[in-house]
């Protein structure tokens, strides 16, 4: 298992390097590969609100992928995504019911939502990053309110036991409000997200006093380890603290890298829950 992981992992990194050299050698003038020139998709659209000098430290390209290594960079969504697909297979294949712990080990669909929405969540990056237009932009927001809010109503699941369909219901509504308030109200996006960010931390926190659930804590240092990187890389690349518009090291990439570690650890802690509390 460990050797197919490390070897999707250097696949993904040569992939993503590979990607990159291609896009940026890629002109809209007719330079570069046929492919590239005859394509332009993002003609019309409108304007990501980061647009003209606002997107990021990546230098803006012209021609179809506009920032190469921050696109890219999203393989590592897609990876984690295929894992917990992977793994959600495997138990509901090789592992009897009676030994899976939790709803995310007993019920198909918390990982399969979980999974899609990370490659939802990879392929909405992508289609940002390349096209640097509003329409994308929002599905990138939307994307990642979709995987927030579902860990934040799982947690809130494992505090109150939900019906499924209690569940559904509030997952769709509080992502439908979401995604209306980031189309109408742009600035609010990061604000949104942040919360949304420590209300599942509280929630974890309350969990772990108040219940005291069997679960493997390695994973959720891990996994806090990951996204105060992913916090400080964001920082950096939006502040221009560490800006290299031209480089293969982008700080906003390594974000993109360090929040697909971050979900997949949190997948693995979610999964190694026990079935039975100590001291309920």
């Amino acid at each position: 298992m460990k050797r197919r992981i490390l070897f999707l992992i250097g696949f993904f990194a040569l992939a993503f390097v590979a990607l990159c050299a291609v896009s940026s050698h890629a002109r809209a003038d007719g330079g570069g590969f046929p492919t590239y020139a005859l394509m332009q998709p993002w003609r019309g659209l409108q304007p990501a609100t980061c647009m003209p000098d606002r997107c990021f430290c990546e230098r803006v390209r012209p021609g179809v992928v506009r920032q190469p290594v921050n696109t890219w960079s999203n393989l590592a969504f897609v990876f984690a995504g295929v894992m917990v697909l992977a793994m959600a297979v495997r138990d509901f294949t090789l592992v009897p019911r009676p030994k899976r712990a939790n709803p995310m080990r007993a019920n198909w669909v918390y990982p399969v939502i979980y999974g899609a929405v990370t490659i939802l969540i990879g392929l909405g990056s992508t289609l940002y990053h390349s096209s640097l237009a509003f329409v994308w932009q929002t599905v990138d927001v939307t994307s990642i309110y979709l995987l927030a809010s579902f860990m934040l109503l799982y947690n809130l699941s494992r505090m109150r036991r939900m019906r499924g369909g209690v569940f559904v219901g509030g997952y769709l509504l509080a992502n439908l409000v979401m995604g209306f308030v980031a189309i109408g109200w742009p600035v609010a996006r990061r604000y949104i997200v942040v919360l949304l960010i420590l209300a599942v931390l509280a929630c974890e926190i309350v969990i772990c006093r108040k219940h005291r659930p069997r679960t493997d804590k390695r994973f959720f240092a891990a996994a806090c380890t990951s996204l105060a990187l992913a916090g400080v890389s964001w920082v950096l690349d939006i502040g221009h603290v560490f800006c290299l518009p031209d480089s293969l090291l982008q700080a906003h990439a390594l974000w993109h890298v360090f929040m697909a570690v971050t979900i997949g650890f949190i997948y693995f802690y979610y999964r190694s829950e026990g079935l039975h509390e100590r001291g309920g």
